[in-house]
């Protein structure tokens, strides 16, 4: 999957999942914040990822939403692993929801495109 298939949201709303994920890294660093395929990564582990693919793409003039998404993949690497990008996109899909599960309505309606 490239990032050319991830749908692009609002980056309002992209703003917002962000800072929902940083202040619970904060708050509450070892709360689990995704669990897939027996694996348990949380908050804290998260938000440090997103900081580092943050800084990553913004020297190469790539998107916040785009470090989310690789900062996803990094820290659950079994979705990354999934060779079928349909349930591949399914499965991100399905973490992006539950990340966003207690954010705007808006936001809990982030999709990837397969």
């Amino acid at each position: 999957m490239t990032m050319n298939q991830v749908s692009r949201v609002g980056e309002r709303h992209m703003k917002e999942l962000l800072q929902d994920i940083r202040d619970r890294a904060d708050i509450t660093p070892s709360l689990p914040a995704v669990r897939f395929g027996g694996q348990m990564v949380t908050y804290g582990e998260l938000g440090q990822a997103l900081d580092s693919f943050e800084a990553v793409m913004a020297q190469h003039g790539m998107s916040r939403e785009a470090a989310f998404y690789a900062a996803v993949l990094h820290s659950v690497p079994q979705l990354a692993e999934i060779p079928d990008p349909d349930e591949q996109g399914r499965n991100l899909d399905q973490v992006v929801a539950w990340l966003a599960r207690h954010l705007e309505h808006t936001v809990g309606h982030l999709r990837v495109a397969g």
